[in-house]
Order: structure tokens, then C-alpha cells, then sequence
């Protein structure tokens, strides 16, 4: 997230965090793939957002909140299918987190929630790319039985 960042046109930039989420998350038990999502996150936003820390922990933590780490595979039909709710979170979630952030610095509400809004085709950039970048890694991974080796179940 914090190094490798790609410029959009809207003026964000697509980065591999949300992708390492969902991979983490179809990797780890639900309450380690929560913990490592949010922990990374925060610590992303501390070098390079320090103001989003605390909302990155909260939409972070819920990105994983959608995988499964259950069978041999990461990229099952489910954890693809789970990269449009957590996306969606992602999208909202930054957007709700602008809104309140321009209201707290003293912007009428108007102007922050075209301000929020604005911030949503910035985020659904990242939330497709993330979605892709995770299906290819993932898909990548299965063909390695990387997970299968992690765990110990070579055969």
C-alpha cells in the first residue's frame, strides 16, 4: 500500500493492499486474517495517510470479514465472489470517512458530500484492481498449491 502505488486519473492511485487482504484472508482463520488486514493497514496509513488510521483499521478489518480460508484453494467461487461486498466497503467506507473528516475540519455539509462522492470512482478503481490482482495471485498460488505447502499437507 504504501510503496507501490499506481497514479488514477481521478487523482488517487491503485496499490497490491486490498489484494494482499483478500489473499491473507482466504489464508488465515477469520481472526488472524482480521488482525493482519487491520494491523497492515493502520501501519500503511501511518507512513503515508496518517489522518485515515483509524477509519483504514475499521474498513480493513472488515475487508476480511468476507473470506473464507476453509479447503486447499484461495481462489474458491466464494472468495471471488467476496471481492464485490468487500469492495463495496472499501468504496463506502472512504467515502464515509472523507464526509466526516472535511465535516470535522469545519466544511458545510454540501461541499463534504460532494467532496465524499467525489472519492468514489477514485475507490472503485482500487476496489477492481485489488479484486483482479487477488483473482491472478491467488489463481497463481492454487497452480503452486502454495497454501497446501504452507500448511503441511504436501503430499
Amino acid at each position: 500500500t504504501a510503496f507501490v502505488q499506481i497514479k488514477t486519473p481521478t487523482g488517487g492511485y491503485v496499490h497490491l493492499g486490498d489484494s494482499m487482504i483478500y489473499l491473507t484472508a482466504s489464508f488465515l482463520p477469520l481472526p488472524f486474517a482480521v488482525a493482519a488486514s487491520a494491523i497492515g493497514g493502520g501501519i500503511a496509513d501511518l507512513l503515508v495517510y496518517p489522518e485515515t488510521i483509524i477509519y483504514t483499521i475499521i474498513i480493513k478489518a472488515l475487508n476480511a470479514v468476507f473470506f473464507s480460508s476453509k479447503g486447499d484453494k484461495l481462489l474458491t467461487k466464494r472468495n471471488a465472489l467476496m471481492t464485490i461486498p468487500s469492495g463495496l466497503v472499501t468504496i463506502v467506507g472512504y467515502s464515509i470517512s472523507k464526509l466526516i473528516r472535511q465535516l470535522l475540519a469545519g466544511d458545510s455539509f454540501h461541499s463534504a458530500l460532494v467532496n465524499a462522492l467525489w472519492k468514489m470512482p477514485e475507490n472503485s478503481i482500487q476496489a477492481v484492481a485489488s479484486a483482479l490482482i487477488f483473482i491472478l495471485i491467488a489463481a497463481a498460488f492454487d497452480r503452486a498449491d502454495i497454501k497446501k505447502r504452507m500448511l503441511g499437507k504436501t503430499q
